[in-house]
């Protein structure tokens, strides 16, 4: 799957290259043939990025970005790519190549090969952003929507930080490593999480998310816990180890909405209600 930080990569590369440059389009595949048609021969005016959403917004030559006539919306699944070459060396397209670009000026080609490829016009955007949940990497995210639904949701941190309607970027990996570095377990309801630990998860998302974007891989362990606790904990915390690389405990791992969450108990131990708790010494 490819993460909130991947998209960004994504986005920023093809906003570096190919923005504002007229396009060639076409369906390999056939699966994305009348927007292909609709977005042939015009300009690419702006890219945006929601979570793991990409939004490429085309209209007329040298129009600015609030004139686009046509929105591709693009998540690219477990294996997509949207790939840039030189048109000297094109690649082959392939069985999964949904979309070929090419550019007027005979620069450059990109493929794309995604689970969801989809054309329409503002509304789609409108429409799809609505349904997402602020994105860490944004400048105008605002992790105030957030916090408002995480004290009205009954569902467990671990849950909410895979819905793309509470918060949008957030993988498994990037769930287990923020929720660890925050200190606390996947299972803890959200409306038991006081808002400054829930203002902690937010920062460190943020901060997660915006390493994975420089770096172009899932590095979340600070360079000093990485010093000091050495290998196998150099670049995650908690996610694929079975023992805790800061207290030596066993990390937990079991089935959470069919992926697999984990947590070392002892430094995110599980808080209950102080509710919940009296219920049960009454009971």
């Amino acid at each position: 799957m490819v993460e909130g930080h991947g998209c960004h990569r994504v986005a920023a590369a093809h906003r570096k290259k190919l923005l504002n440059l007229v396009f060639a389009a076409s369906s390999p595949n056939g699966r994305f043939a009348d927007g292909a048609r609709a977005i042939d021969a015009k300009a690419l005016l702006d890219v945006q990025v929601h979570g793991k959403n990409l939004f490429y917004f085309f209209g007329k030559a040298r129009s600015s970005p609030l004139d686009f006539t046509d929105v591709v919306h693009i998540h690219f699944g477990m294996s997509g790519q949207f790939r840039v070459a030189a048109a000297a060396s094109e690649p082959a397209t392939k069985s999964t190549t949904r979309l070929r670009l090419e550019s007027s000026c005979g620069t450059w080609v990109a493929h794309l090969s995604a689970m969801t490829v989809r054309h329409g016009g503002e509304k789609l955007y409108t429409d799809a952003i609505a349904k997402l949940g602020p994105d860490p990497l944004r400048a105008d995210a605002q992790p105030e929507l957030l916090f408002a639904r995480m004290r009205k949701s009954r569902k467990s941190v671990g849950l909410a930080l895979m819905d793309q309607s509470m918060v949008a970027g957030i993988g498994n990996i990037y769930r287990a490593e923020i929720l660890f570095k925050a200190g606390v377990h996947p299972e803890q309801k959200c409306s038991s999480i006081a808002q400054p630990k829930a203002e902690e998860i937010w920062r460190h998302s943020v901060a997660l998310l915006q390493r994975g974007f420089v770096t172009g891989s899932i590095l979340t362990v600070d360079d000093a816990d990485a010093a000091a606790m050495g290998p196998p904990w150099t670049r995650r915390y908690v996610y694929n180890h079975s023992s805790c690389g800061r207290c030596g405990s066993d990390i937990k791992s079991w089935a959470m909405a069919n992926r697999t969450a984990y947590a070392c108990e002892v430094c995110q131990p599980l808080l209950q209600l102080e509710a919940e708790a009296g219920a049960a010494a009454v009971s």
